[in-house]
């Protein structure tokens, strides 16, 4: 549910497709379509007697600032760091298309919804998530800080999507300046959050289930990383939009991320958590309004209700109560049935 695409794209064309494909070894394989994602990357499976790899185009996902270069440069450095990501068999960076190792058609939530356990799907993912973590202290990669992404300029899609829905009318841009000034206030209230690499969109459906692999672990669709809050992988993982995740294994995973923390780094880590929830909550609620309205779409308005709850269960906690505030004010629903 992010994307960090360009405004520049190119256009690439079958033959260029073709051409790229049969120079990378793989014209004689067979090509399946896989669709396209909310990111704006396009998939095939191709398939041969002797195996199958990914084709994957990331022309519409401006090439030159942050798609597949981005991909490389954080597929580079996890590999080095023994984070189990696909091989690339052979990229163009000025065409934006590459083959990569095919990891498999099942993810850890097809692996959970087939059986396996929870305690071992969301164990894995947390793991992956502290050597993830381990892996820099410092912006190695000079990625994007938090505050420069599309994801948190997006944080504005709760003003102007969801709230005309909850408080019933629409919104003007001071809505936005109080709702910015209010998160600000928030911040300022808080302790300095560690900072950490952060995938960026760190769910069930980027982790592929490859329990023959140590680690049992395949990592994909990262090339949106960012320098952010050491919490929001985890938040994203636990609070997910589409899937709601047992209390116990919440608190679990919370305790055996933090190993090792002290109380002052566990107190902004905790601080951060909530704040960061707020923040996811808000600006995914907004996407999927705004994603159903601009598709035609009901798709992600099933998810709404959970947003809400989470949202909800976010303003309890104290540091929120400007956030809490602005909404009592205004009156936004987090009841209202949205469809």
């Amino acid at each position: 549910m992010s994307s960090q695409s360009s405004a520049i794209e190119v256009s690439v064309s079958d033959e260029t497709i073709s051409d790229f494909i049969e120079h990378a070894g793989w014209g004689d394989a067979t090509r399946h379509n896989m669709g396209a994602d909310m990111g704006l990357r396009r998939y095939e499976r191709l398939m041969r007697s002797n195996g199958t790899a990914l084709f994957m185009d990331m022309s519409r996902a401006g090439v030159l600032e942050t798609g597949l270069k981005a991909y490389m440069n954080v597929a580079e450095f996890f590999n080095e760091q023994g984070i189990n990501v696909p091989e690339v068999y052979g990229h163009d960076l000025s065409t934006g298309l590459s083959l990569i190792e095919d990891l498999g058609g099942v993810s850890f939530g097809a692996a959970l919804k087939s059986g396996t356990p929870k305690e071992d799907i969301y164990r894995i993912a947390t793991e992956v998530l502290v050597k993830i973590d381990r892996s820099a202290k410092e912006n190695v990669l000079s990625l994007n800080g938090y505050e420069d992404t599309l994801i948190r300029k997006r944080l504005s899609q709760f003003v102007d999507y969801y709230m005309p829905f909850g408080a019933g009318r629409m919104t003007t841009q001071a809505d936005q300046d109080e709702f910015q000034n209010v998160l600000a206030e928030i911040e300022k209230n808080i302790p300095p959050c560690p900072m950490a690499i952060c995938h960026a969109d760190y769910h069930l459906e980027n982790l592929m289930w490859q329990p023959d692999v140590e680690g049992g672990y395949g990592l994909i669709d990262f090339q949106d990383a960012f320098w952010g809050p050491q919490p929001y992988d985890l938040l994203n993982l636990l609070e997910d939009a589409r899937v709601s995740v047992p209390d116990d294994i919440k608190t679990a995973m919370k305790a055996k991320y933090c190993e090792g923390m002290s109380a002052e780094e566990k107190e902004a880590f905790d601080a951060w958590y909530v704040y960061m929830s707020a923040h996811f909550h808000c600006r995914v609620i907004g996407l999927f309004i705004k994603f159903s309205k601009e598709n035609n779409g009901t798709e992600f308005l099933q998810h709404i209700p959970r947003l809400q709850n989470y949202l909800k269960n976010n303003l309890k906690n104290p540091i929120l109560s400007p956030l809490k505030d602005f909404i009592d004010k205004h009156k936004i629903s987090l009841e209202v049935k949205v469809n």
